[in-house]
């Protein structure tokens, strides 16, 4: 089911999501400050099923994108084994930014300005549906976590510390 309540939540990650005919919800919440922890709670989701997208840089040069659920914390060195490269960091926020299009805190793993591979913590693939930003903050998407890895063709890693 697309529930699409307002202008607010018509984002070029929803716009995007209703193009390719796959069966999500968008969660509004009002956005206070960055982070799963306020989101999960706005939106009554469990914490371990709302996720992060985070922009990494590997090796100075490549960029990757990691999902990584709202309860766990992003380990750059497992990241930077599951790309075969020698270290991975978190993107500062005007590259996070000006890679995908999307303020920090508002980003989507869904029609960024650039194509990144995408990596989502394989303990997340346990759960039937997770939550991830949908291209605004105060914006989520919610849908299954298989359909997640199938439009993104996402590669399960652990990727968490």
């Amino acid at each position: 089911m697309i529930l699409i309540s307002a202008p607010k939540s018509d984002t070029n990650a929803v716009k995007w999501l209703r193009s390719q005919g796959v069966t999500f919800d968008v969660l509004e919440y009002a956005f206070a400050k960055v982070g799963a922890t306020h989101a999960a709670a706005a939106v009554g989701r469990s914490l371990e099923a709302v996720c992060k997208t985070l922009i990494v840089k590997s090796d100075g040069k490549t960029f990757y994108v990691a999902i990584v659920p709202g309860d766990q914390r992003f380990d750059g060195r497992k990241m930077a084994v599951a790309v075969g490269g020698r270290r991975a960091d978190l993107a500062e926020t005007a590259e996070a930014e000006k890679i995908t299009g999307y303020q920090v805190g508002g980003i989507s793993p869904f029609a960024m300005r650039r194509r990144l591979p995408v990596f989502i913590e394989e303990s997340l693939l346990v759960l039937d549906r997770i939550v991830v930003n949908g291209g605004r903050r105060g914006v989520l998407v919610e849908l299954a976590t298989q359909e997640l890895c199938r439009l993104l063709a996402a590669e399960p890693a652990d990727i968490c510390g």
